[in-house]
């Protein structure tokens, strides 16, 4: 009796193998290809895979694999086999693009950029094809499943198509395993960055890709996109950190009076009934009525009625500065306002996201080309705008493409007369353009104006780091061939000499023109030189660099000629930061409380936001990978301190993607015209 009903489980079971074969032998092997692509590409970008990352991205590849299998077992056999193959391609494509441009960009290719791809491969399509030579395995490893799929197709598929009933019920089981994977990520709720806050709320390709695997990280951006980002519903904080110590002796404000706050007239009650009807504006106005603004202090409108040149240089490292070989670099780092703290985030979709970051004070939304998408909204901040209604002229310079990144639309938005190569800026033909050649054509055009206010992106320090993809890199590689290190570091070092070519052609002509004195210099990365390895960029610091936070750590360039000694600050800042700086500095008009950043000279608490939602702050460092917050003096973190940390930045992630969707300004302020 007990063989017998075995023997009949087991033709029961080879029965129901039979029938659904056609559906589920397609689908394992769909499957087994993603899951082992995915395994592969965390690895080889994170170097590392977590037992909660294993599980879930199991389990969220389980409906991509029968979706799969149902379009190729779905079909008559010939076809069957042929979508396959082509299915099997198309996502070891998208893997392996994804690993190639992680390695390339240290972040992941999105929905929005495909879109732009045509740009991008026109500019950099030589690199691109030098990136997959280089990787060349991991490229390897992601073509194995398609020739698997040609090899098994007629074993996958041996069978006449099923009903179109039964193709159905298989998708509902499939859509019935994805929403028991999201139930199950509900439950997982605990520790201050939870794998349910990131599902959910949290804008963290890092962690989503570390988490869910790349494909749910896609379908997570794709809802972001078209239905933006919630905020947290913890808006203020209560635990304060430390006051900023700076090392020069503040003015202190006349007894009984509160210093002025950088506010402007902004009725949000009106706003909040007017806009009653939408929840989302309705929302934003309350909590922007909320935010506590920055208050005026002892620098407010030190700068007011000087020029400014303002400049986000390419790849720039305070690596490179060396007072023999970078003179003009090292004496405007080591004079005027020094920040000790200062940081350089990498953002998460385009490298303009850190020139976005750096000149409106706002995060980039994850997904889009943020520059790009606010250049049909009002940007009543933006230098261009507020120094050309002080009677400036107001210029922009890039000596690359003036289309590149949509540039030609959002820095006109700016409130700049831009040039760039093919719109008034022409410049020799090689890769990368020279920055001293474009300060040497710029310079004149301006510094006889009565009031100017310049803006620079540089491209000279732009990847690949070596003589032969590197026009500035072979041009200089004699001035440190003797140096100690690789020859990836030699020659970025090589092209940045470049940029301090163009520095002291700055410094020179401003001061034959008698125009240093009333000029302040700023300078700042867009980012840190990515283009290097982690193990190249170690060799600068002289240690295995930690890539959580040192490897962003970097300088800001803030000089003016009539500081007579060094300023140190010490405070937590960052690229966010120096705008907002730059508006109190300046004496501009404006509202802290619509901005990311702080004015670093402030006595607001220090925040350095990173694009996983890790973060420094006066009292220590919290990382979003292992959930974990370290006291710089190794005490025990206050968990309400940290809770309400990561509540802050999710806001100011939040809040900043809403104002560039809603053209928040334009809803507060109305049209720039009027």
């Amino acid at each position: 009796m007990k063989l017998s009903h075995r023997l009949g489980g087991q033709s029961e079971g080879r029965l129901l193998w039979s029938r659904w074969r056609r559906l589920a032998a397609p689908s394992l092997f769909f499957l087994g290809v993603i899951y082992y692509e995915e395994l592969f590409l965390k690895l080889y970008c994170f170097h590392g895979l977590s037992l909660a990352g294993a599980v879930f991205t199991l389990l969220f590849s389980i409906p991509i694999a029968m979706l799969l299998g149902a379009l190729c077992g779905g079909v008559e056999d010939r076809l069957g086999r042929r979508l396959l193959v082509l299915c099997t391609a198309l996502v070891s494509l998208w893997m392996g693009a994804q690993t190639v441009y992680y390695h390339l960009f240290k972040t992941f290719l999105t929905i929005f950029s495909l879109t732009k791809m045509m740009m991008v491969a026109g500019a950099f399509g030589n690199m691109a094809v030098g990136e997959i030579l280089l990787n060349w395995f991991p490229i390897l490893m992601m073509a194995v499943p398609v020739v698997l799929a040609a090899m098994l197709g007629n074993r996958l598929l041996p069978d006449r198509p099923m009903g179109r009933r039964n193709n159905l019920r298989w998708l509902a089981l499939g859509l019935g395993v994805q929403l028991a994977g999201i139930v199950l990520v509900l439950f997982c709720g605990g520790g201050v960055l939870s794998l349910r806050y990131i599902y959910f709320q949290a804008a963290v390709p890092e962690l989503e890709v570390q988490n869910f695997g790349m494909f749910t990280q896609t379908e997570l951006e794709i809802r972001r996109v078209l239905f933006g980002i919630d905020p947290d519903d913890q808006i203020l904080p209560k635990h304060q950190g430390r006051q900023t110590r700076r090392w020069i002796q503040a003015e202190q404000s006349p007894a009984g009076e509160e210093p002025k706050l950088h506010t402007m007239d902004i009725d949000f009650q009106a706003l909040m009934e007017r806009d009653r009807e939408d929840l989302e504006l309705s929302e934003m106005h309350g909590y922007f009525s909320k935010v506590k603004p920055t208050a005026e202090n002892e620098w407010t409108g030190r700068f007011q009625g000087k020029n400014l040149v303002w400049i986000v240089a390419e790849g720039f490292s305070d690596r490179l500065l060396d007072p023999v070989r970078t003179p003009t670099l090292w004496k405007l780092a080591h004079e005027g306002i020094i920040c000790d703290n200062f940081y350089t985030p990498l953002w998460g979709v385009s490298t303009s996201d850190g020139e976005y970051v750096t000149t409106t004070g706002l995060i980039p939304k994850s997904g889009v080309w943020s520059y790009s998408e606010s250049s049909d909204n009002a940007m009543p901040f933006a230098f261009g705008h507020q120094f050309r209604a002080l009677g400036y002229r107001t210029m922009a310079f890039h000596d690359y493409l003036y289309t590149y990144y949509d540039r030609n639309l959002s820095h006109p938005n700016m409130g700049y007369e831009y040039y760039g190569i093919g719109n008034g800026l022409e410049l020799e033909e090689v890769f990368p353009p020279s920055d001293l050649e474009m300060m040497e054509e710029i310079v004149p055009r301006f510094v006889d104006e009565d009031h100017f206010m310049v803006y620079c992106l540089t491209v000279s320090g732009h990847l690949n780091y070596n003589r032969e993809g590197n026009v500035m890199s072979d041009r200089h590689y004699d001035e440190v061939a003797g140096l100690p290190y690789s020859e990836g570091v030699k020659c970025y070092l090589a092209c940045q000499q470049e940029l301090e070519l163009a520095m002291e052609s700055l410094v020179r002509q401003l001061e034959e023109a008698g125009r240093l004195e009333d000029t302040v210099i700023v300078l700042s990365a867009d980012h840190y030189p990515y283009g290097l390895t982690d193990e190249e960029y170690s060799e600068l610091f002289g240690h295995p660099v930690d890539p959580v936070f040192e490897i962003y750590e970097n300088s800001l360039i803030l000089w003016s000629a009539d500081l007579e000694e060094p300023v140190h600050v010490d405070k937590y800042c960052s690229s966010l930061d120096v705008m907002p700086t730059l508006a109190n500095l300046f004496g501009l008009e404006y509202d802290s409380r619509l901005m990311a950043g702080r004015d670093i000279l402030s006595d607001t608490p220090g925040l350095v936001i990173f694009s996983n939602y890790s973060f420094l702050t006066d009292l220590g460092a919290y990382n979003s990978t292992t959930d974990v917050f370290t006291m710089w003096d190794g005490s025990e973190p206050d968990p309400d301190y940290v809770a309400e940390r990561v509540a802050e930045v999710q806001n100011r992630v939040a809040y900043s993607a809403s104002i560039l969707d809603n053209d928040y300004y334009r809803v507060v302020f109305g049209d720039p015209e009027d």
